[in-house]
């Protein structure tokens, strides 16, 4: 693993992609469980699926051989992505990075439903698959 300290950016073993993968789906499985969950701030369920989404692009990165930004926005790593491997649903995932960011800390202007929630647990399953068959490609 080397960092390049100009770019914030590092490189890692392609064997790790398939580590990051793992440690992607257990996010996921923890917006799970938060969506069983009774009385809990429905915003941190939104946050894990936003970690898993994060893991799952940069361990496509990884496995692609191409350096990670060291960032928790979507979009960049997103725009990172060769155009042969563009991920489902493109920089329409943006849209979680308030979860990872400042709903974090506050409460916000609207409180985001089940609904939108099971939607994004949808994408963050699709993009978890997507990750993982562009590592079996590799």
């Amino acid at each position: 693993m080397e960092m390049s300290p100009s770019k914030q950016e590092m490189k890692f073993n392609r064997g790790y992609a398939a580590e990051l993968l793992r440690i992607a789906e257990g996010d996921y499985s923890t917006a799970l469980a938060l969506q069983k969950a009774n009385d809990i701030r429905i915003e941190n369920a939104f946050y894990m699926a936003q970690q898993a989404i994060e893991k799952a692009l940069k361990s496509v990165l990884v496995a692609l051989g191409l350096p990670v930004p060291m960032v928790h926005d979507l979009g960049i790593l997103i725009a990172r992505i060769p155009a042969a491997h563009e991920p489902p649903f493109g920089y329409e995932l943006s849209e979680l990075n308030q979860y990872a960011a400042i709903r974090r800390y506050e409460e916000g202007q609207w409180t985001p439903s089940v609904e939108d929630f099971s939607s994004v647990l949808i994408r963050t399953r699709q993009m978890l698959d997507w990750a993982l068959a562009v590592q079996v490609s590799q």
